[in-house]
C-alpha cells in the first residue's frame, strides 16, 4: 500500500514571508501616515486662506458701503406754512432722519433744501422758507464725505454709512489688535446702528483669533484721500464745513495656523493685502466738492455723537 506523505511551508519560509509582510505594510502605513500629514497642513493652509478671505471679504464690502445715504422717501403728513423761523414739521417717519441731515421738501418750484435742527417721533425741526402740501415728498439725497472716519494710517478703521443696504445708518468700527507667535491677537468688528439719534452698541465680534503683526510694520489699515492721495484736509466742502474724503483703503492682515503644522512642527503664517479698497459713495462726495463746490444736500454732515478717528 503506497504512503501518502503531507507538504506544507516549512518554518523558514514562514517566517521570511511574514518579514516581506511587514516590510510592505511598513512601507503603506509609512506612505499613508506621509499623506495624512502633507493633507493635514493643506489643510492648515486653506484654514487660514478661508478666514482671511472672508473677513478681506467682509471689510471689501463694508468699506465699498461707507457713505451711502440710501434713505426711504417720506411725506409730509401736514401742510406746512413758509417762514424765516424754524417750525416742526410731522412727517410720515423720521427714522434714520439725524440732526444736521439736509432733507430736500417738495418738487418743482416749490422744492426746498432743508437742514434738520431737531428730530422727534415721526416730526422734524427745521426752517421751511417755502410752503407744502399734505404728503409732498420729504427725501435725504448725496453721500456722506467722512464715510470713512479713519484718516491715518493704523490699525483701527471706522466708518459709517448704509453698509447693509438696507435703508439703517451703521457705525461700524474695526480693531486690529496684532500679537506674536506665542499670544496670538484679534480682529474685532462692532456696529452701532444710528436712529433718530439714538445709539445703540453691539458688542464686538472676534473676526480672526490668531492674528500676528504685519511684515515690515505695515499697519492694518492705511487710507488714501482724495486721487493719487495728494490731497489736503479739507478736499470736501459742504455748507462752510470741511470734510476729509478718503476714498481708498489699503488693508493687510496676517494669521498664523491655528495648530503646528504637522510635518515641521512650526506654526504656518499668511499675509494677505488689498491694496484698493474703493468706497465709491465718497469718491462720489469727492467729485462733487471738486467740480461744482459745497451742495448742500448732496454732501452730507456726519451723525452727530459718533466715535471720530484719532
Amino acid at each position: 500500500m503506497r504512503s501518502h506523505q503531507q507538504t506544507g511551508f516549512t518554518l523558514i519560509e514562514m517566517m521570511i514571508s511574514v518579514a516581506i509582510m511587514l516590510i510592505v505594510a511598513g512601507a503603506a502605513f509609512s506612505a499613508l501616515n506621509t499623506s495624512q500629514r502633507v493633507y493635514a497642513s493643506q489643510q492648515l493652509q486653506a484654514d487660514m486662506h478661508a478666514g482671511l478671505r472672508g473677513t478681506l471679504e467682509l471689510l471689501q464690502q463694508e468699506v465699498g458701503q461707507a457713505g451711502a445715504l440710501n434713505f426711504a422717501p417720506q411725506t409730509l403728513t401736514n401742510a406746512v406754512v413758509g417762514g424765516a423761523a424754524a417750525q416742526t414739521v410731522a412727517l410720515s417717519s423720521s427714522a434714520n432722519i439725524y440732526v444736521g441731515e439736509w432733507l430736500t421738501v417738495d418738487t418743482g418750484a416749490a422744492q426746498e433744501v432743508v437742514q434738520v435742527t431737531g428730530v422727534g417721533t415721526n416730526q422734524v425741526t427745521g426752517k421751511f422758507q417755502l410752503s407744502h402740501a399734505v404728503n409732498a415728498p420729504v427725501v435725504a439725497q448725496g453721500v456722506l464725505p467722512q464715510g470713512i472716519l479713519t484718516t491715518a494710517a493704523g490699525n483701527q478703521l471706522q466708518i459709517v454709512g448704509d453698509v447693509n443696504a438696507d435703508g439703517t445708518l451703521d457705525f461700524v468700527e474695526y480693531d486690529c489688535n496684532p500679537g506674536t507667535p506665542a499670544a496670538p491677537g484679534t480682529l474685532t468688528r462692532s456696529i452701532t446702528t444710528i436712529a433718530q439719534g439714538v445709539i445703540k452698541q453691539n458688542a464686538p465680534q472676534v473676526l480672526l483669533n490668531t492674528l500676528l503683526a504685519n511684515p515690515n510694520g505695515t499697519p492694518c489699515f492705511t487710507p488714501s484721500m482724495g486721487v493719487g492721495g495728494a490731497v489736503t484736509a479739507g478736499n470736501c466742502a459742504s455748507g462752510g464745513t470741511a470734510f476729509t474724503c478718503v476714498t481708498e483703503m489699503q488693508i493687510t492682515l496676517t494669521v498664523q495656523a491655528a495648530e503646528p503644522d504637522p510635518q515641521t512642527g512650526q506654526y504656518q503664517t499668511m499675509t494677505k493685502s488689498f491694496l484698493n479698497v474703493s468706497s465709491r459713495n465718497v469718491f462720489a462726495a469727492y467729485m462733487i466738492a471738486a467740480t461744482t463746490g459745497p451742495q448742500p444736500g448732496l454732501l452730507q454732515p456726519q451723525p452727530p455723537g459718533l466715535p471720530l478717528a484719532p
